[in-house]
This record gives C-alpha cells, structure tokens and sequence, in this order.
C-alpha cells in the first residue's frame, strides 16, 4: 500500500478531441497572416530593400526642390563656386544623415515587430499544452483497507495496552 509503484503522474488529455480540432484549425489559419507580417517586417530589415521607395522620394525631393532652391539663392552665375559647391555638400550631408536616421528607426520597428510575431506565436501555439500531468491516486479500496488496518491496530494496541 502507500505511493503507487512506477512513475507516480498519469498524462490527461488538456482538450477534448473537438477542442484539439479547433485549435488545430486556429493556427493553420493564422500561419499564413503570421508569415505575410513577418515578411513585411523583414523588407525593412538591413538588406531588405523596403526603405527604397523613401530614399527614392528623398532623392526626387532633393533634386526638384533643395538644388534649385540652393541655385536661386546663391545665384545661377555662381555655379562653379566654393560656396555653392558648401551649401550643395552640406544639403546632401544632411538628406544622407536624414535619411539614414529613418531608415535606423524602420529597422529598429522590423526588428521589434518580428520579435513580437514569434514570441505571439509561441504563445498562440506553444502555449496551448495538449496534456497535463497528474499525480496518480492509490485505488479507492487500498485507502479503504489502509484505514481499515490502521483503526484494527489501534484498536488491538489500545487493549493490549490496557490489560
């Protein structure tokens, strides 16, 4: 009697066969969404080419609007100029500059953002346990017997105890 004999845990199912079902459908279904996020995530990662069409809009920018705007300022005649020739490098040191700190943030969101998809994932899938342990339990006629023996003991303790 005492602690059943082996391993002391049985496996019980967490889920119902129709709630296993579900669940099972719940990520084949969302898998699709996590990959298409994950990927636009990664666009934006160093390498990923997303952050193109902004350097693209900021380059169009910079020579439709800041060149000739530097040009009409200094004056057309004064093309070959070393202040011309400073105001030109700086703008371009800063549309660099500018635009390298945008690109830093997008990244930094990318990375983020896939780190928040796999450790959502992790939780949606990995998290839904399909089993738990449980400590076995004697049968109930051992605990039965068990306190019948222990009380017949006493019982012939207490009166060979007394005479």
């Amino acid at each position: 009697m005492g602690q059943p004999k082996g391993n002391p845990y049985m496996k019980v199912d967490a889920y119902t066969g129709g709630q296993q079902s579900l669940l099972n459908s719940i990520l084949q279904m969302a898998q699709p969404m996590l990959n298409q996020a994950a990927q636009g995530y990664q666009q934006f990662l160093p390498g990923g080419g997303g952050g193109q069409p902004i350097i693209d809009a900021a380059t169009n920018r910079y020579q439709q609007q800041t060149i000739p705007t530097i040009l009409a300022s200094l004056g057309s005649g004064n093309k070959g100029s070393s202040a011309l020739n400073q105001a030109l490098a700086s703008s371009a040191a800063n549309l660099n500059t500018d635009l390298g700190a945008q690109l830093a943030q997008m990244q930094l969101q990318a990375s983020q953002g896939l780190g928040a998809l796999g450790q959502g994932g992790a939780q949606m899938g990995l998290g839904a346990q399909p089993f738990h342990l449980m400590q076995k339990q004697q049968p109930y006629w051992q605990t039965l017997l068990g306190m019948g023996v222990n009380g017949l003991a006493s019982g012939l303790a207490g009166r060979l105890g007394a005479r």
